[in-house]
């Protein structure tokens, strides 16, 4: 199997393995699909990362020794987001731009978000929340919506101090 080409690839998709799960909620709101299941056995998620064809991201070196997974994955190095998020750019080449106009998924089970009215938004948010802010995103699995708030002002300046390193 062939290594990663970020080049080749308009938008890589990814199973994060269960010690991963904050990079994986990160990857899917800056608008990658990755999976990622809590609880797996390493055969499991073997097969769905061979049968969906996703890029392992995972922190377990002996997983990463199994023939089957040779360039299928990367072993992150570090416990923190900050240095997986890095690690990713680097060698991944992965772009970490979060604006309004990504496509955003899910960070809880990455469907596609998809735009709601505000009128619609409003009877479930806030009130203060739907005054504030024009634009929402809901998925349309679990029903959880979003809107660029406080949080999501930290996650930008936390992605800019990233690209800036």
């Amino acid at each position: 199997m062939e290594s990663f080409d970020a080049q080749n690839v308009p938008s890589p998709v990814f199973f994060a393995d269960a010690m991963l799960g904050r990079l994986a909620r990160w990857l899917r709101i800056l608008g990658y699909d990755t999976a990622y299941d809590k609880i797996i056995s390493d055969e499991s998620l073997i097969s769905r990362v061979l049968t969906e064809q996703r890029w392992l991201l995972t922190r377990d070196s002996y997983l990463v020794q199994r023939k089957v997974l040779r360039g299928r994955h990367t072993l992150i190095a570090s416990d923190h987001l900050q240095e997986q998020l890095r690690q990713l750019r680097s060698e991944l080449l992965l772009d970490l731009d979060l604006s309004e106009k990504t496509a955003s998924r899910c960070a809880s089970c990455n469907n596609i978000l998809k735009p709601i009215a505000h009128k619609e938004a409003a009877l479930t948010v806030p009130a203060y929340v739907a005054s504030l802010h024009p634009r929402f995103v809901q998925c349309p699995n679990c029903g959880r919506i979003y809107w660029p708030g406080t949080h999501w002002t930290h996650m930008l300046a936390r992605l800019q101090e990233l690209r800036a390193s």
